[in-house]
């Protein structure tokens, strides 16, 4: 029989629970917590995203929100799918058969915070913490953004999400900002009366083919994932809509080539006698945590406590870090080596699932000393 962070691991990844549909999730997430001196609580964010489930805030006895606190979060969505999933475990490590994902992101940091806590509550241990399992962290982080803290006095969050392996965290994160552009032309016959259209999916192909994208810069990247438009193969098609997105680390910079891809779409729509409709929205602030800032040191206390260099890198994606530092609450992203993530080839390393618990450990009882 493996070792019960690994057996809790294993069955884990065979909860299937999609972004938005974790309900399954949280209902392990109380299984397992059953029968033990701990507050489940579901908040009613939901209801904002239309999702079935909200956040998770797992309160142990003896929690004092009068005293400072933190929190240990991860996300209780996967990507993907994990109903078909054969989860292979050998000597060294954990995979799956290949046919499918894993689930190892976030299966992995709700294992970890899972077993962690039921060891701290049977032990009796001492600390002043919530455990959070958040929701839609892989469609938009919706569940960290309608996050409440505040009752629960949280000073610093720590997030077990980041794919690089322990010791390895976010200090700098870029911001994303998602944009949906509407190209309209002129419907008409596509046989009988072509002449009298306008192509709106012509209009959106030449200008996509006029923007940069990609990496444009060590900093900055640039992508259009989607367009949709028409309605049949027999009418030319009046709207042709695109969604894309831009990140940096400056927010400015984001802005800026915004501005640069909505004049280059909305000049090539009127050349060719269309319009255009341009929206854009903040999908997550970008953060960078200052060397001297004390997560920074927290942090770097407990690697080097269970062994670890601290490592602190600038990464170019986001997770629930970047939504908590943009509302204020300071928040590093732990990594935990749930490696090659999203793909059929994730697995974690064993000496990486253990290593993680050992931090989330060392922070909880670090916890109870916070002025």
């Amino acid at each position: 029989m493996p070792e019960p962070l690994v057996q809790l691991f294993l069955e884990a990844v065979h909860v299937d629970a999609l972004s938005l549909k974790e309900r399954p999730m949280a209902q392990f997430a109380a299984r397992y917590l059953e029968g033990l001196p701990v507050q489940v609580r579901e908040d009613d964010t939901a209801r904002l995203f239309n999702g079935e489930c909200g956040n998770l805030v797992l309160v142990p006895p003896g929690f004092d929100p009068s005293r400072p606190a933190i929190a240990l979060l991860a996300h209780m969505d996967t990507p993907r799918s994990t109903v078909h999933v054969r989860p292979i475990l050998s000597d060294a490590r954990i995979q799956s058969d290949g046919t499918t994902a894993l689930g190892v992101d976030n299966r992995a940091g709700t294992s970890v915070l899972l077993h962690v806590l039921r060891r701290h509550l049977l032990s009796g241990g001492q600390g002043n913490y919530v455990v959070v399992l958040t929701v839609g962290e892989e469609a938009g982080l919706y569940g960290s953004k309608y996050l409440d803290l505040a009752p629960y006095n949280v000073q610093f969050c720590f997030v077990f999400d980041c794919s690089r392996r322990p010791g390895t965290f976010i200090q700098s994160a870029v911001g994303c900002s998602l944009y949906t552009a509407t190209f309209i032309g002129k419907s008409s016959h596509a046989a009988v009366a072509p002449e009298k259209g306008l192509n709106a999916i012509q209009l959106a192909a030449a200008a996509i083919s006029k923007i940069p994208m990609g990496r444009l810069s060590p900093t900055m990247t640039s992508n259009v994932g989607m367009i949709a438009g028409g309605t049949a193969t027999n009418v030319v098609p009046d709207q042709c809509a695109i969604h894309g997105e831009v990140r940096e680390f400056d927010r400015h910079l984001i802005d800026e080539h915004l501005a640069q891809i909505e004049q280059i779409f909305r000049s090539e729509a009127r050349t060719r006698g269309g319009n255009l409709e341009f929206e854009a929205t903040e999908d997550f602030s970008p953060f960078t945590l200052a060397s001297g800032d004390e997560i920074m040191g927290m942090t770097a206390d407990v690697l080097r406590k269970v062994g670890l260099e601290p490592n602190p890198i600038s990464y170019l994606g986001g997770s629930d870090a970047n939504m908590l530092n943009g509302k204020g609450v300071p928040a590093v992203n732990l990594g935990i080596g749930a490696q090659n993530p999203h793909g059929n080839d994730e697995f974690i390393l064993l000496e990486d699932l253990q290593k993680t618990a050992e931090i989330a450990m060392e922070l909880i009882a670090m916890s109870g000393s916070l002025a």
